[in-house]
């Protein structure tokens, strides 16, 4: 008789064990912090990649236009002043907002004209660069009569709305939300 009512309470624990109902908000709001921190991450390994592989992985790959002087460095990687100068500068549950703080962010991700003043200063400049490289260009550019060199900024996105990202980024949620209720069935 004891051990019978043994066995029924050791049977009545575990039912009530594999019956208990799981607490979906304390994993809804763990899963949501998760996301976030991974958001942050993701993003940014986003953002560099861009510059890795010199394009834009929007809704197809766009390869960024090559460089006109060929060199061994990667484009816009040559002080890395740009690639790190990303960061997030907000985020919460519900956003993730990332930023590019070098002054010259904005003209490399959109493309542009510049118009750059031809001053006393720049001037000596150029004689400086003739005289230390020989170049004539830095001699054209210091006797030039212009008052102004218009440059045109090719563009070279590597940050911004991303098809590519949001299809790695609703995997990575529905992977996540997966194994966080595999994770729980596996602790019944």
């Amino acid at each position: 008789m004891l051990l019978a009512n043994l066995l029924t309470v050791q049977i009545y624990k575990k039912m009530n064990t594999i019956n208990q109902m799981p607490d979906f908000m304390a994993m809804a709001e763990q899963l949501k912090k998760d996301l976030q921190s991974d958001a942050e991450m993701m993003g940014t390994d986003f953002i560099h990649n861009n510059f890795y592989t010199e394009g834009w992985h929007g809704s197809s790959f766009e390869p960024w236009q090559p460089k006109k002087i060929s060199n061994s460095y990667q484009l816009l990687r040559v002080t890395n002043y740009l690639f790190n100068s990303i960061g997030v500068t907000e985020s919460n549950p519900d956003r993730v907002v990332w930023e590019a703080d070098a002054p010259y962010a904005q003209i490399h991700n959109e493309g542009g004209v510049l118009n750059i003043p031809i001053t006393t200063r720049s001037r000596k400049y150029f004689w400086f660069m003739f005289y230390a490289t020989g170049d004539e260009k830095w001699k054209g550019m210091a006797l030039t009569k212009k008052q102004r060199f218009t440059v045109h900024m090719e563009k070279r996105q590597f940050m911004g709305d991303s098809e590519a990202f949001n299809q790695q980024w609703n995997d990575h949620v529905s992977n996540e939300i997966l194994s966080q209720f595999k994770n729980h069935l596996n602790t019944l």
